[in-house]
């Protein structure tokens, strides 16, 4: 057989049936299945998933990956939810519906927003879901012009189906809480209800939840929060929440009890009529479908939502009776057929829905395509092609902001290259630094006996209230954060074509940290005063960055003679200093920005910290410290950095110390650990910059992971603490994110919003879709 047109997985599965006599029959169906998923039963689709080449290589989790890798037969239950509800509502109706076209708008607008959130790591859900919802508002009938809206025309591919255009409505509260918005009301939420609607219309909308993350708190509330745009009463929206959790669980492979089990759990008023339609939903005989008689005529979505339950346990294996008896009782049958398909949908895949049934939907192509790409979207290898962006294009109307009253639907992006999802790693770096720092600068002269004898035996494990808040940034992290908007704005000069050195964007940087340290700016400045007569930018407007926390003496007397024109930039061939302190070292964080190249991140390190610092240990430490930054950015082990930096710092003369130093710190790891007295007279007091990067990567080692763990270790030994605690901190986020944080250090840390904003731009700038920054980072 001639296997040239053949793609991957066609080959794996051909390779794995070479002795069966019918390979040609069994491609065959393979392909049709790949045309037409609807056709695809669920062993099918989990086979396909466990041959994909690189199916646990996911950098994200979302309702169809989690930490383990991709879950098997996500895809096809994706679709069997979304034909499902789509026939359940077609069988009420005799048409498609207001739901259905509803329900796959937002489903186009989460699509948006998570392929925006994995481009430039700000995406909203419930805003995309605004913003789609205008778009089917169109296909009502309403003009574009009125559907608030300021583009010429709408976006998309899915608005362009003329078979989803009906102004045709059997429940009008969609409808009028969407004109409602685009009309100027302020956007729907359930702490601010756009209307006291209780109906049944926008529940099906939590079932989409599932697909943004693998959390079901996460699910939970943006379930509600979705349901919500549209419908104020708790009846209107929460029975969304208990889907969307119900949904996450049948994603997983989860029988329907246990899923409503779980779904019912996070809503204790809706506990009882929910729960007493499970159990009779499970009491019901076999072959009894329920009828009119036992489903009364509650039109509200709860009464919908515990219709649906009952009547998807009690015809569970039988998708054509469900929806018969769902169809045809005293109450809102649209949506409780929708929601009762929704159910076997997911739970048994599209193959549960009889071939009669789909093949009666107009639309069944057009939710094939948009469940393959929500498949796509939400699975282990998003498309990040420039058609997928066409497709699905930015809604620019959108607020990348979270409106108030939503929730937090982290999907866990980490590990891509170019900060697209690594954001987390980064911002995870930068805010360990800023709380490494704050934990040890209080006993950065102490003694390890001074350090006991006033913290306890166990020594400091968090921090000394000293003024407030407890967590006081040091001057390290003010000039990290100022080197995070420096590397910023000479990329911004880069897009620009205006240079391709971020060096005198660095110098400048500093400069205006200079600034904060009570000099006036024409004091300050230096030769930058003719470019720049004022302070410029964002950063240097936050006044709380005005306060001087004891920075080093050469930091301070290299800047002052450069302000003065007593010396110029300095360099690693002709340096500002001979100083081999560590004060510089923590500013090669953001060099992992500019380059994609770890010994390019390596070089600009060195050069960041010659313009203050010029001792070949200090340069090549701080060259080290970006290096590994720059690898953990792309996922690599903590282990691994550290070889690798050995590996660059070998050809550098003057390197030595540092390689001495590191490696002592690489092989002491994985024996009992060092006490304070053990690790300074193996590593030092951290009175160089090799030996407080020395300490610090030490510690990060040994916590394998655990931030907890890695600062106490770097903080409470005889010397420096404070750098060797910002070294450890920025090393073990950079490896395990921001996320794993615990919140106790970011909650009473000093400009933690600075942080995490200025952190987050960088991530922007250097994602592939960097916005237009006018005066907030200007490329001067």
């Amino acid at each position: 057989m001639d296997e040239r047109g053949l793609d991957e997985d066609e080959r794996v599965l051909l390779a794995a049936c070479r002795r069966d006599p019918v390979e040609r029959r069994l491609l065959t169906v393979w392909r049709r299945w790949e045309s037409h998923p609807a056709t695809r039963p669920l062993w099918a689709a989990e086979l396909q998933q466990r041959i994909a080449a690189d199916a646990e290589s996911a950098a994200q989790e979302t309702g169809l990956v989690d930490r383990t890798g991709v879950l098997p037969g996500s895809s096809a239950r994706v679709l069997g939810m979304l034909l499902g509800g789509a026939v359940g509502e077609f069988a009420a109706l005799g048409r498609v519906g207001q739901r259905t076209g509803a329900l796959l708008f937002v489903l186009e607008g989460l699509i948006r927003a998570h392929t925006r959130l994995r481009s430039t790591g700000s995406g909203e859900p419930t805003s995309a879901a605004l913003a789609a919802l205008r778009r089917w508002l169109h296909t009502r009938g309403v003009p574009w012009r009125d559907c608030g809206d300021d583009s010429p025309r709408p976006s998309g591919f899915l608005v362009a189906e003329r078979d989803l255009h009906d102004p045709a409505t059997d429940e009008p509260t969609l409808l009028t809480s969407a004109a409602k918005v685009v009309a100027g009301h302020p956007q729907g939420t359930r702490q601010q209800p756009i209307n006291s609607s209780d109906t049944a219309t926008a529940v099906p909308f939590g079932a989409l939840a599932a697909l943004w993350s693998s959390d079901p708190g996460a699910v939970f509330a943006l379930g509600g929060d979705l349901a919500a745009l549209t419908h104020g009463h708790p009846h209107g929206h929460s029975p969304a929440s208990v889907l969307g959790t119900t949904t996450l669980w049948l994603l997983r492979g989860h029988d329907l009890e246990t899923a409503l089990r779980q779904g019912i759990s996070g809503w204790q008023s809706g506990r009882t009529a929910l729960g007493d339609a499970l159990r009779l939903g499970v009491l019901s005989p076999a072959g009894l479908r329920p009828g009119p008689a036992h489903l009364g005529m509650n039109r509200s979505g709860l009464g919908a939502l515990a219709v649906a339950a009952r009547v998807a346990l009690a015809c569970e294996d039988d998708f054509g009776a469900a929806i018969a008896s769902a169809a045809e009782h005293d109450g809102d049958t649209a949506s409780t057929a929708m929601l009762c398909g929704q159910l076997l949908g997911a739970l048994r895949g599209p193959t549960a829905i009889p071939a009669e049934l789909l093949e009666a939907l107009p639309i069944l192509d057009v939710i094939e395509r948009l469940g393959r790409d929500a498949a796509t979207e939400f699975g282990p290898e998003p498309d990040e092609s420039a058609a997928w962006e066409d497709r699905y294009p930015a809604d620019d109307s959108t607020s990348a902001a979270d409106p108030a009253g939503t929730s937090d639907y982290r999907t866990g992006l980490t590990g891509v290259p170019r900060l697209a999802a690594s954001r987390d790693r980064f911002l995870g770096a930068v805010l360990g630094c800023a709380v490494g720092e704050a934990l040890g600068m209080p006993i950065a002269s102490d003694s390890w006996e001074e350090i006991r004898a006033r913290h306890g035996a166990d020594g400091l494990t968090e921090y000394v209230p000293a003024g407030h808040p407890s967590g006081r940034l040091g001057s390290d992290t003010q000039l990290l954060l100022f080197s995070v908007e420096g590397v910023l704005r000479a990329n911004v000069a880069r897009r620009a074509g205006e240079t391709d050195d971020p060096i005198r964007h660095l110098q400048h940087a500093y400069q205006r940290w200079l600034h904060t340290q009570h000099l006036s700016w024409p004091r300050a400045a230096g030769d930058f005063l003719r470019e720049a007569p004022e302070p410029d930018g964002w950063l240097v407007q936050q006044r709380a960055l005005f306060q001087t926390r004891n920075p080093g003496r050469t930091m301070m007397r290299t800047l002052i003679a450069f302000a003065k024109g007593q010396q110029p930039m300095g360099t690693p061939e002709e340096p500002a200093s001979d100083s081999a302190g560590s004060g510089a070292i923590m500013r090669a964080v953001p060099a992992a920005l500019w380059s994609d190249d770890p010994s390019e991140v390596f070089a600009l390190g060195m050069r960041s910290a010659a313009l203050t610092h010029g001792h070949p240990t200090a340069l090549l430490s701080a060259g080290a410290l970006g290096f590994m930054i720059s690898k953990l950015l792309i996922g690599e082990p903590l282990a691994g950095a550290v070889t690798g930096a050995l590996a660059e710092l070998a050809p550098h003369s003057g390197h030595e110390e540092v390689t001495r130093r590191l490696t002592a710190a690489k092989d002491l790891v994985g024996g009992a650990r060092l006490t304070p007295d053990e690790l300074e007279r193996e590593l030092g007091t951290a009175g160089t910059a090799a030996e407080a990067l020395a300490i610090g990567t030490y510690a990060a080692l040994a916590a394998d992971g655990d931030f907890d763990t890695a600062l106490p270790i770097a903080a409470n030994h005889s010397g420096n603490s404070s750098t060797t605690t910002a070294v450890a901190g920025a090393l073990t986020a950079a490896t395990t994110g921001a996320a794993k944080i615990p919140q106790r250090w970011t909650a009473e840390l000093e400009l933690h919003d600075v942080i995490n904003r200025i952190t987050r731009d960088a991530a922007q700038e250097f994602g592939p879709r960097p916005p237009t920054w006018g005066t907030r980072y200007p490329p001067t």
